[in-house]
């Protein structure tokens, strides 16, 4: 019995051992799948908008108001641009030859006013 153990030196013991151990360690790497998988919403279906979007009444009252301020700038700013286009259409039956001459004071003040509601006109339009 001696001799079948004098075979293998203590070097083979060694080598045998190193290689048992990464076998194993390798084998323990190896990727098993979950044993089931958990789908979250399997049925398809349109979204829900209140989870989406929300819905606080705060909200909904800040884009009525907002909506409400936009249809009231829209409106003075129609306004106002009709009372350009007036002035300017006065302003030019004024200057117009044919008639008599026109004053100078009067056409300055026009011409005043619709530089100012121009401006006020091109600041409403910037707002948003």
């Amino acid at each position: 019995m001696r001799g079948a153990y004098t075979r293998f030196g203590l070097d083979d013991f060694l080598i045998v051992a190193l290689c048992s151990c990464a076998v194993s360690v390798m084998g323990q790497n190896v990727y098993t799948p979950p044993p089931h998988v958990t789908i979250p919403n399997p049925t398809p279906r349109p979204p829900d908008l209140n989870q989406q979007f929300g819905d606080n009444p705060a909200d909904q009252k800040k884009s009525e108001i907002i909506s409400i301020q936009n249809q009231l700038r829209a409106r003075e700013i129609w306004l106002e641009s009709n009372q350009i286009l007036l002035l300017a259409q006065q302003l030019q039956q004024e200057v117009h030859p044919g008639k008599k001459a026109p004053s100078m004071a009067a056409n300055a003040v026009k011409v005043g006013q619709i530089e100012k509601l121009a401006q006020r006109v091109q600041e409403k339009m910037k707002t948003r």
